[in-house]
């Protein structure tokens, strides 16, 4: 074993969770701790390097560790090599960990007894260190009482999949809901949470409403199921329930806020107003916070409903509508993640007028799409962390698509790339559209007319494309960024026809999979034969393998009396996994590919 071999294990014993955790995010080291569980541990020491497989990539594990690589696209320090060092912890015994650096005595300590004064010193008592508290497990009789609320659940989950969506009964979201209230009986707090978002889609469904999107409800359906079987299946503690309410956390000192925009939200289940705030000086870690003022319309006529007042957060005695064109100090602010909690306990310190026209928003804005695509590859799953100003510099066209029921704008920035804006018609967002098409037309007869937007950002089917939020028309025109791409996306256009290849096989294996949510495990899956042969010609044996299996699931149940729904569950979500994985790979790359010219895009390749 050579001494940087040594060195390297001494790091790896001496890693603790902060440690691994500062090395990429939160999410990634607990994706990373799942992905270890029963992981082998084979691995191969060289000369200054410890080389092992993890998730089907080779990582090389160097000195020191965030130099450490992957043979996967990402060039950050990805889940992969977060997940290697987790199994090289469980191999490498911890007195392998570097001796702590002796404390030096200082001139004081070498003092002779004579020296010391006679009188006896009070020495504080040191401080207790906090234990990490006891797992509490659930007793067995709460715990049979949640197995049996969550076999109840995907009884009712493999019922939609076996009869199909076209033949499910008119009062499966009543009993949807029904299932809801018994998880909360239960206090399973998060198995209610996913079932009352099956049942509100489950109802869109049934009233023909156009916020229905049947790749999103299979994506759900499926993501229900997994939490369900896990509750099935774990040794449960409290904190495997979920919980009722957010736990919020009190920031230091105070906040600067500068509200930057809002939207009306109606999602079956909840109706009101999401508004926006910039986070001026980063206090709280993240550039965006949301207050959320909704209501929940569970057990409501739709035609009944009846909007109760705002809330009047922070003890202002005013909705927060009416101060939206103030900046605001918070003191006691508290949040969760990225949600401001509107308790009277927290303080406003100082209001007075904002104005978006401040270095503060100059310092965000995108004028770059490339820029957008790439921080989305370390964009974590919350709205605002896919959050961004963007000023296009002309529209090129707009239109209604009828078919998806979206209006659609494309645009351009300073280096000619092209992505589109897209937002979804809908009761709530129909004077905002007709605005937008103000706008683009605006942008089509006069070049020299700039807008810049609020959008969330988001890349499906390998392409980037913006959901507006809010349009300004008052913020000067700036400089132009000069974004440079970063080095690890130099060489993506080399894979950018294989990347949208295969994204075009992951799109038809989903929607494979929604077609059979949609007609039932009883109807005939069309071009399955295809789509094996497809992936296996990508050289995507696994996938291959699992498309296979749902696909044989289906006809087995299609042919016989006892076929099992849940099963046939369990082979999708195995294939919806895989597909997740791979578009995470491939999505940017795609993204950064598609939105250029095709002129630049022979350059770069």
């Amino acid at each position: 074993m050579t001494d940087a071999v040594k060195e390297i294990r001494k790091l790896i014993a001496s890693a603790d969770e902060d440690t691994l955790v500062n090395l990429a995010n939160k999410g990634t080291y607990k994706r990373a701790c799942k992905d270890a569980e029963g992981a082998p541990a084979d691995f191969t020491e060289t000369d200054d390097s410890i080389v092992l497989d993890f998730g089907g990539e080779t990582v090389t594990i160097k000195s020191p560790l965030e130099k450490s690589t992957c043979t996967c696209p990402s060039r950050a320090v990805c889940r992969h090599i977060v997940g290697a060092l987790v199994v090289m912890k469980g191999v490498i015994p911890a007195d392998e960990a570097a001796a702590p650096e002796p404390v030096l005595e200082t001139a004081a300590a070498e003092n002779t007894a004579e020296e010391i004064s006679a009188e006896t010193a009070e020495v504080p008592a040191p401080e207790p260190v906090p234990s990490e508290p006891e797992t509490v497990y659930l007793s067995e009789k709460d715990t049979a009482k949640v197995r049996a609320c969550a076999e109840l659940c995907r009884g009712l989950l493999a019922d939609i999949l076996a009869d199909g969506l076209v033949r499910t009964p008119a009062d499966m979201p009543a009993r949807i809901e029904a299932a809801a209230v018994r998880c909360h009986s239960v206090k399973a707090a998060a198995a209610e949470k996913i079932m009352r978002e099956i049942g509100g889609r489950l109802s869109d469904y049934t009233e023909r409403r156009a916020a229905f999107d049947l790749s999103k409800f299979t994506e759900r359906l499926m993501k229900c199921d997994e939490l369900l079987r896990e509750l099935e299946e774990k040794k449960l503690t409290e904190d495997d329930l979920g919980e009722f309410k957010r736990k919020y956390t009190t920031l230091d000192g105070e906040l600067s806020l500068m509200p930057v925009g809002a939207r009306d939200v109606d999602i079956g289940d909840y109706v009101g107003e999401i508004y926006y705030f910039l986070d001026v000086n980063k206090t709280s870690g993240r550039n965006f916070l949301t207050v959320s003022d909704l209501r929940p319309v569970f057990y409501e006529n739709e035609k009944k409903r009846r909007r109760t007042p705002s809330v009047c957060p922070w003890d202002l005695a005013v909705p927060l509508k009416s101060v939206m064109k103030n900046s605001l100090v918070l003191y006691n602010a508290k949040i969760s993640d990225d949600k401001l909690s509107t308790s009277a306990e927290t303080k406003v310190m100082n209001k007075s007028k904002v104005s978006l026209n401040s270095p503060e928003v100059y310092d965000l804005i995108k004028d770059d799409f490339r820029e957008i695509a790439s921080a989305l590859d370390e964009a974590g799953d919350l709205e605002t962390d896919r959050l961004f100003f963007v000023r296009p510099t002309a529209c090129l066209s707009q239109r209604y698509d009828k078919y998806d029921q979206q209006f659609i704008m494309e645009i351009e920035d300073v280096n000619g790339c092209r992505i589109n804006i897209k937002a979804k018609f809908r009761a709530e967002t129909k004077s905002f559209i007709e605005t937008l098409e103000k706008i683009g037309k605006r942008m089509l007869d006069d070049k020299d007319t700039c807008f810049t937007l609020l959008a969330v950002a988001g890349i499906e089917d390998g392409e980037l494309t913006l959901f507006p939020i809010e349009i300004y028309d008052f913020i000067v025109p700036f400089e132009c960024s000069g974004y440079k791409l970063p080095e690890k996306y130099e060489g993506a256009a080399a894979y950018a026809g294989y990347a949208e290849t295969l994204l075009n096989l992951f799109s038809k294996l989903r929607e494979m999979m929604s077609a059979i949510l949609h007609c039932g495990l009883r109807s005939e899956i069309r071009d399955d034969d295809k789509l094996v042969k497809y992936a296996e010609n990508c050289g995507m044996k696994g996938l291959a393998e699992l498309a296979v299996k749902v696909i044989e699931g289906a006809s087995a149940f299609r042919h016989s009396t006892g076929g099992n729904a849940r099963e046939m569950l369990l082979s999708m979500e195995k294939l919806s996994d895989y597909i997740t994985t791979g578009e995470g790979r491939l999505q940017t790359i795609s993204a950064l590919s598609r939105m250029q010219p095709d002129d630049i895009r022979e350059i770069n390749s």
